[in-house]
């Protein structure tokens, strides 16, 4: 397979780094069936050619997708496609958030925007230690992400994660990635995520909620409570997602499309 339209292939500005697009890209095609089993993959100066980028920017690509177990590399003989025992979740930052009709039909080609909005290291309180696992004033990571489309508020999360396992994370590493952990967690800290759980619920909107989503207090929301596990089951991230029914849905498993 091979397709050298520099206009269909080329990373696109703004969404994000261009080997991450790349790496995606491929990901995509491996799942899909494009490339199979055992498959050479072109070699970097081709695929170079392919996406219009330098042959460094192909090589942080591969590297991804080998940290995420799609390929292998062997001296001397090149790129090839791994089996796949599963599939991990490994979502972009807005991929969960799907807008609604008519708000898609209206603006073609429009996406949420991410923002991540806090970082900071702080003691666990009860919830949080025995979400991952942590003796209870143990040290973990907050953060907060929005997802907006316009001026309008679609989503929230706030993020608990282990700093066992995120020893130096950084607001610059998360805007790198456009707040993409699973992929921090493969590509830097080495760790592969093995399983994502969602609880998800309607819930009426606290004062708080409202004043955020400009909306009335107790309007319907959909609240996910999610708890995600490295493959060895090690928990590593506790995360509550607020979103806005009226304007977008939610995918559970937003990175197997």
């Amino acid at each position: 397979m091979e397709d050298t339209s520099r206009a269909n292939n080329a990373p696109v500005p703004g969404q994000g780094p261009a080997y991450l697009q790349i790496s995606q890209r491929l990901e995509r095609e491996i799942l899909q069936g494009i490339w199979t089993v055992g498959d050479n993959l072109p070699n970097e100066k081709r695929l170079a050619q392919r996406f219009g980028v330098s042959i460094g920017t192909v090589r942080r690509a591969i590297e991804t997708l080998e940290s995420a177990g799609f390929v292998q590399k062997m001296q001397g003989l090149g790129t090839f496609i791994r089996a796949q025992q599963t599939h991990q979740a490994r979502p972009s930052a807005a991929q969960a958030y799907h807008l609604q009709e008519p708000w898609t039909s209206n603006l073609l080609k429009t996406d949420l925007c991410t923002q991540v909005t806090r970082l900071e290291k702080k003691l666990a309180d009860a919830d949080e230690a025995r979400a991952l696992g942590l003796d209870e004033k143990a040290f973990i990571w907050h953060i907060e992400m929005r997802h907006q489309f316009k001026d309008q508020l679609v989503a929230l999360e706030t993020l608990s994660l282990s700093c066992r396992v995120f020893p130096t994370l950084s607001m610059d590493l998360l805007n790198r990635t456009q707040g993409n952990l699973y992929q921090l967690a493969a590509e830097v800290f080495k760790t592969r995520i093995g399983q994502v759980t969602d609880e998800v619920m309607v819930k009426n909107l606290d004062k708080t909620m409202a004043t955020l989503f400009n909306k009335g207090i107790n309007e319907p929301s959909l609240r996910v409570y999610r708890i995600t596990r490295a493959v060895d089951n090690t928990p590593i991230e506790k995360r509550e997602v607020w979103l806005d029914p009226s304007l977008a849905h939610y995918r559970a498993t937003p990175g197997l499309n």
